[in-house]
């Protein structure tokens, strides 16, 4: 499961030129795996509310007209903010419990459609990337307190990564295309209770050190599941981390690469 890509190594292009074939994948290093995890949480949480957590919280203050610290209104059912380098964009069309439209959304808001966009650059100790993401969102139940979250999005990450403790650096191009399954946002406090994002994940990979230079190409399954607050993030079914929601942080949890 992949996404189309708009990109192509050079390599590939040369092979292309020849008349030959250009659809072979590599297999992803257990350093790939652990560097794909660490962009996912650095774009699931960015540590000042930012973030696909972030996001979804913002939303759910912004649809019952809630001020939602750093997001100001930009005209009618449009809102903005900007957190860690990245701008966040929300348009918002919300319904009271019988469907009737609300502008502007209010503390009658039952349900409501969500346009997200974010786009920057993020920096934080562990990676810098350029981030760009867009797509819509619905959310429902919203009187009850928990509101529920739908939808779909794509993104695009440029990441670089600086090895601590030895001359290695590598970059990678990742993007992909996310489902929202059923998230439970509390609304407060905030936080997300339950739910999942899945991800099909295309990947490029640069690495370089003193003695050479990698490249790579290959596609990941991705899963972030949330409980009550906490997260939990599996890579093609085997290769597991927990992602702190609020942080982004990443600590891994263990790989079965038993076939």
């Amino acid at each position: 499961m992949g996404v189309k890509r708009d990109f192509m190594w050079v390599g590939c292009a040369a092979l292309l030129s020849l008349g030959g074939a250009c659809s072979n994948l590599d297999q992803p290093s257990e350093d790939d795996y652990d560097s794909v995890a660490q962009a996912l949480g650095s774009v699931a949480a960015t540590g000042d509310g930012g973030g696909e957590v972030g996001s979804m919280i913002d939303v759910t203050a912004i649809v019952t007209g809630t001020d939602q610290i750093g997001i100001e209104v930009k005209a009618s059912g449009s809102f903005s903010g900007t957190r860690a380098g990245l701008t966040y964009d929300y348009d918002v069309a919300c319904a009271d419990a019988a469907g009737n439209p609300l502008n502007p959304c209010s503390s009658e808001t039952d349900s409501a459609k969500v346009n997200v966009k974010w786009s920057g650059e993020l920096a934080t100790p562990v990676i810098t990337a350029e981030v760009a993401r867009a797509g819509m969102i619905e959310l429902s139940h919203v009187q009850s307190g928990t509101v529920t979250i739908n939808g779909a999005g794509s993104l695009t990450v440029d990441a670089h990564f600086d090895a601590l403790l030895r001359n290695a650096s590598a970059d990678y191009h990742l993007s992909y295309e996310a489902s929202y399954d059923d998230l439970v946002v509390q609304r407060t406090p905030a936080k997300v209770l339950s739910g999942s994002i899945k991800y099909a994940l295309d990947v490029e990979r640069n690495a370089q050190n003193r003695a050479r230079e990698s490249n790579a190409h290959f596609e990941i399954d991705a899963e972030l599941v949330f409980q009550n607050g906490s997260a939990k993030l599996t890579l093609d079914g085997k290769h597991q981390y927990s992602v702190d929601a609020a942080s982004g942080a990443v600590v891994k949890v263990g790989s079965n690469t038993t076939p």
